[in-house]
């Protein structure tokens, strides 16, 4: 059995001052005749310095208050282990407080510590960032074990009452469960209090172009630049790939019928049957270029193109929401349409999740139920 570890403030213990001639007073943690120290980058002269506390400086209080504000929250460590059952020793406790995970970590220290030591992609660490940041300002210093079942209901409601559109609360709550998730695997927590709460599904509310639409777009004369920028929105529609994945489209990635590459925002590998998928009309597009790359290079700013797209979209009548990235949308709500299987879809889309996917399957049931609607109307 493990003794209680103590603490207290000791003075310049490597007998080495700096050019200022202070000392660094640090925090030693002592255990079963070990000992281990951290840093509270705190400096002083010898004569200011007695008996475990700062003197003879009129800032002595101040400095007293925080040195031993610093001692507690290092003992808070060790003490909510305890509180777990886990018996602490000075490498844990140190490993521990360093990192930043321990059952006493604040959640957005933890929470940079995982995301830094992680592989995920860049766009996803700045939107952990971004959670950590709006956690910060709902409850300022929150600790991870302070992170309940009514913590997340009442950090929901927050988010409904601040404006916050659906899929940005959807999306937060979200890497908030998979914060905790890490923190549970780490045994930082028992459980996660997001297995009592239920996340609602995204909702798609990007527009997307029906078969009709897809077929007066595809017949539309046009020249020139006009003439491309329609030719890549319908690689996306055929394949589903974003804007940044179509610029970097090049011959090496078609191959034999299938096109095949990582994709740029996730990583993910797709591979799509592309003489297969809507009746193989990328390979047309292919044809008609001679090479994919010779469309794809060189096409503009998702902002320019997206810019060329809306004079075109507009002579055949589409929403005006309409932009390069619902040629995605189009892709994978056609596919719900010709009752493709949703976790084929999923993987022709390189969704991690079939949750994400099934957000197309809705936008086919409102967009069903909307006909309807429409018919009953002119029935009356």
């Amino acid at each position: 059995m493990l003794t209680k570890i103590r603490y207290k403030l000791v003075f310049n213990r490597s007998n080495r001052l700096n050019r200022l001639g202070e000392g660094l007073v640090e925090i030693e943690c002592s255990q079963s005749g070990r000992r281990i120290y951290f840093s509270t980058h705190t400096y002083v002269v010898p004569g200011q310095f007695f008996r475990g506390a700062i003197v003879n400086t009129p800032n002595a209080e101040g400095l007293n208050y925080a040195l031993y504000r610093m001692i507690q929250d290092v003992e808070l460590v060790e003490l909510e282990y305890i509180k777990r059952g886990v018996e602490v020793n000075l490498p844990m406790l140190k490993e521990a407080v360093r990192a930043h995970i321990s059952p006493a970590a604040k959640i957005s220290d933890f929470g940079v510590q995982v995301v830094e030591q992680s592989d995920r992609k860049r766009l996803t660490k700045q939107n952990y960032q971004t959670l950590l940041n709006n956690l910060e300002r709902f409850r300022r210093g929150s600790l991870i074990t302070d992170i309940d079942y009514q913590f997340i209901v009442a950090y929901d409601k927050w988010l409904r009452d601040s404006g916050i559109a659906h899929n940005t609360r959807i999306s937060r709550l979200r890497l908030l469960r998979a914060l905790l998730n890490e923190a549970k695997k780490r045994d930082i927590i028992g459980s996660n209090p997001f297995d009592r709460f239920r996340i609602q599904q995204m909702v798609s509310k990007k527009g997307y172009l029906t078969f009709e639409q897809l077929h007066k777009l595809e017949r539309l004369s046009l020249h020139g630049n006009d003439d491309r920028v329609r030719d890549a929105f319908l690689v996306g529609c055929y394949t589903g790939l974003r804007f940044s994945d179509i610029i970097t489209l090049r011959d090496e990635h078609i191959v034999n019928g299938w096109l095949t590459r990582s994709m740029s925002k996730t990583g993910f590998m797709v591979d799509l049957p592309v003489s297969t998928l809507f009746d193989g009309k990328l390979l047309l597009i292919v044809e008609k270029y001679g090479s994919i790359s010779k469309l794809t290079k060189s096409l503009g700013s998702n902002c320019a193109v997206n810019r060329s797209l809306r004079t075109i979209l507009d002579r055949i009548g589409v929403d005006p929401k309409i932009t390069f990235h619902s040629s995605r949308h189009t892709f994978a709500t056609l596919l719900v349409q010709k009752h493709v299987p949703i976790t084929t879809i999923q993987k022709l889309l390189g969704h991690q999740k079939v949750t994400t996917t099934q957000i197309y399957s809705e936008v086919d049931r409102r967009s069903i139920a909307n006909d309807l609607k429409k018919v009953v109307k002119h029935q009356n």
